[in-house]
C-alpha cells in the first residue's frame, strides 16, 4: 500500500467518524417512541403516518381509527380492525370491528376504548391478508 492510499483511507475513516458523532447527537425519533408516549394530549391524533394508520381519541369512551395502509393500497374492498387493550404482548378484551369505506383507499371506524389502557390494533381484509405493522401491531396511548 502506498503512502497516498494510506492517506486516503485515513481521510475516509476520519470522515465516517465525524459523521457518526454528528448523527449520535441528534435525538432518536420513532413513530411509537417514548416522546409519543409522554407528549400525548388528552384528546388528539396519534399516527403511524408512513403506514397510513391514525388514531383519534374522541372521548373517554370512544376513539376513531382511520386506515389507508397496505391492505387499502392493495385494493381491499373490506377492512376489519382487530383490537385489544393493555400490553401489546398480552391483549385483553379482543374484538373485531368492520371499518367503513370512506372514499378511495380510506377506511374508518369508531370503537369503544377502555380508560387508562393502551389500544393495540391490527388489520385484515376479507381474505385474511393482515397488516400488523410487521408483527409489531399498531399501539396507541390512552
Amino acid at each position: 500500500m502506498s503512502i497516498f492510499d494510506n492517506m486516503m483511507m485515513n481521510n475516509v475513516k476520519n470522515e465516517k467518524q465525524s459523521n457518526m458523532k454528528k448523527n449520535s447527537s441528534k435525538s432518536f425519533k420513532e413513530e411509537y417512541s417514548e416522546e409519543l408516549a409522554n407528549n400525548v394530549s388528552r384528546y388528539g391524533i396519534q399516527s403511524y403516518s408512513k403506514s397510513g394508520v391514525a388514531f383519534e381519541k374522541l372521548s373517554e369512551t370512544q376513539a376513531e381509527i382511520s386506515y389507508s395502509g397496505l391492505l387499502a393500497k392493495s385494493g381491499a374492498q373490506e377492512v376489519h380492525g382487530v383490537y385489544g387493550f393493555g400490553s401489546n404482548q398480552n391483549w385483553e378484551g379482543v374484538s373485531t370491528i368492520q371499518l367503513k369505506k370512506e372514499g378511495e383507499g380510506t377506511f374508518k371506524a369508531v370503537f369503544p376504548i377502555e380508560q387508562g389502557k393502551n389500544i393495540n390494533v391490527a388489520f385484515k381484509d376479507s381474505v385474511e391478508n393482515w397488516d400488523n405493522n410487521s408483527g409489531m401491531n399498531y399501539t396507541f396511548v390512552n
